[in-house]
């Protein structure tokens, strides 16, 4: 980061060197320059040292979130085989919506909606589900459709 700033006064030693008159038009000119350049380069390492802070709080939050997920959410990375479990891909975004017995049980589902477009991917018809001895058969007439 500072290594920009003794580039920076690098250019005014050498302007300097030059022996270029302040009052003429090329050493007024030069010195402009060298000025706009030096306020560029604090302000390129104040947006440094800023962005390095944000990550650092960034990196703390994401840290405190996991500490929160792990204290108080029972969550699997991965779904084990279960067959009360089986999983719909969402027509229009390609996410996996995952279903469960007690999801099609609930009287208060209707619809079931992909949690990332919010596209209903299933509709929970208990009337039409009630035909059926086990979930494995409606499953399959549904995968036929």
């Amino acid at each position: 980061m500072h290594d920009l700033k003794s580039r920076v006064a690098y250019l005014k030693g050498l302007t300097e060197g030059l022996g270029l008159d302040d009052d003429s038009r090329e050493g007024k000119l030069f010195r402009h320059i060298i000025d706009v350049i030096d306020e560029l380069a604090e302000a390129v390492i104040m947006l440094q040292e800023d962005y390095a802070d944000l990550a650092d709080y960034a990196e703390a939050i994401d840290e405190d979130l996991n500490d929160l997920e792990d204290d108080y959410y029972e969550f699997d990375d991965e779904f084990e085989e279960d067959e009360d479990v089986f999983s719909i891909e969402c027509p229009d975004c390609h996410e996996l919506v995952y279903i469960d017995d007690e999801m099609l049980e609930d009287d208060d589902v209707v619809e079931i909606l992909c949690p990332n477009c919010e596209r209903v991917v299933f509709v929970n018809d208990h009337e039409d589900f009630e035909e059926y001895d086990d979930f494995e058969e409606y499953k399959e007439e549904a995968e036929e459709i």
